[in-house]
């Protein structure tokens, strides 16, 4: 059920997001940038905490208050809704 809303909020923010980051001049880049913004918060958060501050499982759980457990699947979640939203951005020409 969480996947759904998941799925729903992020097309939400990436109707916003279709003309954002400009100054990036590959298209693939800008559809990376575009589907990590429109991530929903959690999955967000722990995937920046993940990949941009090298923190681990451990860490994460403890400062979000969130098990380890939960740790790893939101960002399993971020990975695929990143994968989603790239593709869906590249059929619909973004």
């Amino acid at each position: 059920m969480i996947w759904h809303i998941y799925l729903l909020e992020q097309r939400i923010r990436e109707a916003f997001l279709r003309d954002a980051f400009p100054e990036y001049e590959q298209p693939e880049l800008r559809r990376l940038a575009r589907a990590v913004r429109s991530l929903p918060w959690l999955p967000r958060a722990v995937f920046h905490l993940i990949r941009f501050e090298g923190k681990s499982y451990e860490e994460i759980a403890e400062q979000l208050g969130i098990s380890v457990r939960r740790v790893e699947i939101e960002f399993g979640r971020a990975i695929g809704l990143i994968v989603r939203s790239r593709n869906r951005q590249e059929r619909k020409g973004w």
